[in-house]
């Protein structure tokens, strides 16, 4: 197989307008500061490909260019929703997805799937998918439980409802085409899947990558290896842990406290919550100093966007963000708040408090269709406040 040396950016676009040259397109625009390039109305975004195509073999890299390039001609496909129902596909992502894509008319249509995770839906073409926008749904005038609903029966009669029963550590790599990472979305799949006697676990650490395996045994290795693959990823969706309840609900294996991996699954979720609280501080932090109002919440009046930090502890891994005296907050939702005074310059901490205590006694609720949830503080706790919140805190 011809090695691949690699190429940079503009050599990767060249490579990208030439293809375009070949099916006809003449007057593909390459955008380098971007890195897109514009064909008529449709705008392809280099980004991703470029990253999933930098260690494959340059046969290999032309080909999934040539698929790429394809999606160009899959825009003439009818969207009609009787044409396009069979096309409909569930897909997972995290919450920062399509966090700085436009608003309006783009806005994805999304239900939550799990702790920071998402279901979506994507229009399945021969050599591409697009995602469904609240504004498709609208045209198609169909509901979104109608959407939703569709694209799991598509999903379930691609790939059934009774699992893959199969002792050991079964992996699943995508090419596009299986949707593999979705099937733990149709009901009783999971449960179905594994060596049958163990409870199942699986994990999703990247769009094209399910992995399943019995909850038996030392998974430590197991975990480890999620955790490269999530950080590798050029479309992660998450690094933890999922299994089933007794109900056989698919549910994240840190909602299981007396599991034997319980620090691991706790590891994992707090990664995965520090991780898209970064993408959404920055996202909302450059719409503001661009547009000097946040996406989606154009009434909402500029705050300090607080990120969330990861904490070890001998009790095992939490989050926990700040509320400080004097400023006004967009606060995430972390396991704990430290609540902080600025004292001669330096930041001293009073106390720490679970997030739930805090909800409840100073009634905090949050900013509507803003995910992951934020909460919006613009007061300081009054004194009466502030000594039942210590009350309730966590020994120091």
């Amino acid at each position: 197989m011809e090695e691949n040396f690699g190429v940079d950016a503009e050599q990767f676009a060249a490579l990208v307008r030439q293809r375009l040259t070949d099916i006809g397109e003449h007057d593909a625009v390459y955008d380098p500061d971007e890195f897109t390039i514009v064909v008529g109305d449709l705008q392809l975004y280099l980004g991703n490909i470029f990253r999933e195509t930098a260690e494959l073999p340059s046969d290999e890299r032309d080909a999934r260019i040539a698929r790429f390039v394809a999606s160009v001609r899959d825009e003439d496909e009818p969207e009609a929703w009787p044409a396009v129902r069979a096309a409909l596909r569930p897909i997972l992502r995290p919450n920062g997805f399509g966090l700085n894509s436009p608003t309006g008319d783009m806005v994805a249509l999304t239900r939550p799937a799990f702790p920071f995770v998402d279901e979506l839906v994507a229009v399945d073409r021969p050599n591409s998918r697009s995602i469904v926008s609240t504004a498709t749904v609208a045209d198609w005038g169909v509901s979104a439980d109608e959407v939703f609903a569709a694209a799991r029966e598509n999903l379930t009669a691609m790939a059934g409802s009774h699992g893959i029963k199969e002792a050991g550590v079964l992996r699943f790599a995508d090419n596009g085409d299986g949707y593999c990472t979705s099937w733990p979305l149709i009901p009783g799949w999971l449960t179905g899947s594994g060596d049958g006697t163990h409870r199942p676990i699986a994990f999703l650490p990247e769009v094209d990558t399910l992995i399943i395996t019995p909850d038996t045994g030392d998974l430590t290795a197991l975990f480890a290896e999620v955790e490269q693959l999530y950080r590798n990823a050029v479309r992660p969706i998450s690094p933890q842990a999922y299994t089933v309840d007794d109900h056989g609900t698919v549910i994240p294996l840190d909602h299981s406290p007396n599991h034997r991996h319980h620090a691991l699954a706790l590891r994992a979720r707090c990664g995965l919550a520090v991780t898209e609280y970064d993408a959404q501080t920055a996202a909302l932090n450059e719409a503001v100093e661009r547009d000097f109002t946040y996406p989606r919440h154009k009434d909402l009046a500029p705050a300090f966007v607080a990120s969330v930090s990861y904490v070890a502890a001998d009790t095992g891994p939490r989050t926990v963000t700040v509320w400080g005296k004097d400023v006004e907050y967009l606060l995430p939702e972390a396991d704990h708040i430290a609540f902080c005074t600025n004292q001669s310059g330096e930041m001293t901490t009073l106390f720490e408090t679970p997030f739930a205590a805090v909800a409840e006694i100073t009634g905090l609720t949050p900013i509507p269709g803003m995910s992951p949830r934020r909460y919006e503080v613009r007061h300081w706790p009054t004194p009466e406040t502030l000594a039942r919140l210590e009350a309730a805190s966590i020994p120091r």
